[in-house]
């Protein structure tokens, strides 16, 4: 991690210890994020995605969102974390890249395929705010009828791979691509 990286990771982690200070389920869930992202890290051996992705769709929705976001820390970006997890629009908090600017997080812990409609009401939300990219991520499946849905969105897709390269291994990959390019890499 370069430089800039680790300033960016280390004053978002005080701006939102900051800003957190009287949220206590938030201030533990993140505690929490912190832990569950070092015991996933340690594990090794034969059918690790298998076993990730059964740990992670058993976790509360909420530490889940909170594990999302500060694998996104870890990997540089400057997030800015709500103070709310009911009511928040659909945006679950935004990330900060050096070259992109503000970007839209929305972290969905699902079992099964992903419901559409969440994603289609995600990328309006990015639009009519006029995100560049919103992040959608999820531990479920990503079907085909899915990307459908997307059309022209600003949308980027994190599941199976890329959100295990993201949560193993600080790797975000590359997030500005085009929906088309990056179907492959999200089903």
């Amino acid at each position: 991690m370069d430089l800039f990286s680790h300033a960016c990771r280390c004053a978002s982690r005080w701006v939102n210890r900051w800003r957190l200070r009287r949220r206590p389920r938030h201030r533990h869930n993140v505690c929490q994020s912190y832990q569950v992202l070092s015991q996933l890290r340690s594990w090794e051996g034969a059918h690790l995605e298998a076993r990730c992705f059964a740990f992670l769709r058993k976790v509360d929705p909420l530490l889940f969102e909170e594990i999302v976001l500060t694998a996104l820390e870890d990997c540089g970006m400057f997030i800015w974390r709500n103070l709310r997890y009911t009511g928040d629009g659909g945006l679950d908090g935004k990330a900060w890249h050096p070259h992109h600017g503000w970007c839209a997080v929305q972290v969905k812990r699902y079992c099964q395929y992903v419901c559409a409609d969440h994603v289609r009401e995600f990328a309006e939300l990015v639009a009519r705010r006029h995100y560049p990219v919103g992040l959608f991520v999820h531990s479920g499946r990503s079907g085909g009828a899915l990307y459908s849905h997307l059309g022209n969105s600003r949308l980027t897709l994190i599941s199976g791979n890329r959100l295990l390269q993201l949560l193993l291994h600080r790797r975000l990959g590359k997030l500005w691509k085009s929906v088309d390019s990056g179907r492959a890499d999200n089903r």
